[in-house]
C-alpha cells in the first residue's frame, strides 16, 4: 500500500513557507539582517525554503509507494517548520532591538532635559 500526500497537507506546508517568506523577508527584515551581518545567511535559507517548497509541491497528492522517500518528505516538512521557528525568533530579535533602541533614545533625550532644566535653575 502507497503513501499518499494529501492535499491539505501540502496546502499547509505551501502556507507556511508563504507565511515565512513573505512575512520575514520584508524589507524591514533584510535591512535589519545586513546591519547584523546575518544578510548571507537568511538568502541561503531563503533559497533553501523555496527548494523545499518546490520539492513539496512536487510530491503533492502523489502515491509514494517508497517508504524512506515518504518518511524523508516528512522530515523536510519538519525542517520547514523549524525554519519557521528560527524566523519567528530572529523577527523577534528584530522587533526587541527596534523597541529598545527608541527608549534608549527617550532615556538619553530625558537626562538631556533634565540637566538642562538643572542647570538652568
Amino acid at each position: 500500500m502507497g503513501l499518499v500526500v494529501t492535499a491539505a497537507a501540502e496546502a499547509a506546508i505551501g502556507w507556511v513557507v508563504q507565511s515565512i517568506l513573505g512575512n520575514f523577508f520584508t524589507g524591514q527584515m533584510q535591512v535589519w539582517t545586513r546591519e547584523v551581518g546575518l544578510s548571507q545567511e537568511v538568502e541561503e535559507l531563503e533559497t533553501e525554503m523555496r527548494s523545499m517548497q518546490m520539492v513539496l509541491a512536487a510530491a503533492e497528492s502523489s502515491k509514494i509507494d517508497n517508504r524512506p522517500l515518504a518518511e524523508s518528505l516528512d522530515e523536510l516538512k519538519e525542517l520547514l517548520y523549524d525554519a519557521e521557528d528560527v524566523m519567528d525568533e530572529l523577527d523577534y530579535y528584530r522587533l526587541q532591538q527596534h523597541i529598545e533602541v527608541p527608549n534608549i533614545t527617550l532615556r538619553e533625550v530625558l537626562c538631556l532635559h533634565l540637566l538642562h532644566l538643572t542647570s538652568s535653575e
